[in-house]
């Protein structure tokens, strides 16, 4: 429905910017794609008889880069700084690097390796939330776009914060709540984290101020 929902905003969205709504859609689909496959019973294996959701880290390594992307070029459009592709490509590459060493974790048989690869999983994550809080927040402002970019920031980056935390008490974790709990925790903040995200930055980009949509259009 989501996706269904960002098909139809596409058209009214200003020519500059219809890669929010194609980013977005993707983002809303593929994660359904994953749902769709774990209720089929198709996204899941085990590992030292240990299950593991393999089509949620793969839905992960596909829509959290399409999600920070949109993030950074609303941040960043019209910028330009030297290095500034590199530095995109550095925060996604971060980014994926996050979620494969989560996997790592997910996968691993011994609780010392295990909680090793998660405390590496959440360094670069503190790596990505540093690059979204610090320059391109900085950037966003000095664009005009700031009050939208923080928005969006602050919705992608307290829902992130959850993840981290679930998987902690979760069955992959310490399995201090049960798999029925986790899921159901997981497909809220998903919702939330694409959906939700996809909706306010598509609707924000049609909202925004002449002056800073011809910035973000010129980028």
């Amino acid at each position: 429905m989501g996706a269904a929902a960002l098909l139809l905003m596409y058209s009214s969205v200003p020519d500059g910017e219809k890669h929010h709504a194609v980013a977005s859609f993707w983002v809303c689909a593929i994660a359904a794609g994953s749902y769709l496959a774990m209720a089929f019973g198709q996204g899941d294996v085990t590992v030292n008889g240990k299950e593991v959701f393999a089509a949620r880290y793969i839905d992960w390594t596909l829509t959290t880069p399409l999600l920070l992307l949109g993030l950074l070029t609303l941040g960043l459009a019209g910028a330009k700084r030297k290095g500034i592709g590199s530095f995109i490509a550095g925060v996604l590459a971060a980014d994926v690097f996050m979620i494969a060493t989560g996997l790592m974790a997910s996968l691993s048989s011994s609780d010392t390796h295990k909680w090793v690869w998660y405390v590496v999983s959440c360094m670069a994550f503190l790596g990505v939330v540093y690059a979204i809080w610090g320059p391109v927040k900085k950037a966003a402002s000095e664009i005009g776009v700031g009050d939208l970019y923080n928005k969006l920031a602050g919705l992608l980056t307290g829902l992130w914060f959850i993840y981290p935390v679930l998987w902690v008490i979760g069955t992959e974790g310490t399995g201090a709540i049960s798999l029925k709990a986790e899921v159901a925790v997981f497909a809220a903040i998903d919702l939330l984290a694409k959906v939700g995200f996809g909706l306010m930055l598509v609707s924000g980009v049609r909202s925004l101020p002449a002056k800073a949509a011809e910035v973000v259009e010129a980028d």
